[in-house]
């Protein structure tokens, strides 16, 4: 199986669970995404209709193709998020077409520093 580096390649800018992601059909390189993104595959139906319906971290069966999200998707413990793609996926989202553009309309999330004991 291929996989291309992120940084190269063209994007379609996508809502998915109500939050901005890039999504290629192509698999990507794990190391190519830079720190504060994350990763994921999709599986599509297995009807052929071409549906997105699982996300995990890695898909090797039915592979519909990878997202990039700014926040992490929280899994459930089997490692596969059942999706409804006519609910959480969305098409219809912004102009980020790059992995850069991406960083730069939708800065990583960044975690909240504890507060310092006194």
């Amino acid at each position: 199986m291929a996989r291309y580096n992120a940084m190269e390649e063209q994007f379609e800018e996508i809502t998915l669970l109500g939050k901005p992601a890039l999504f290629t059909s192509i698999r990507l390189e794990r190391d190519s995404v830079p720190k504060g993104l994350y990763l994921y595959e999709v599986r599509g139906d297995d009807d052929g209709c071409g549906d997105p319906v699982q996300i995990a971290r890695g898909i090797l069966v039915n592979h519909f193709g990878s997202i990039i999200t700014r926040e992490p998707i929280k899994l459930p413990p089997d490692g596969y998020l059942d999706i409804e793609w006519e609910k959480d996926w969305n098409f219809a989202g912004g102009d980020c077409r790059t992995v850069k553009e991406f960083q730069e309309t939708y800065p990583p999330v960044k975690k909240k520093e504890k507060e310092q004991e006194r």
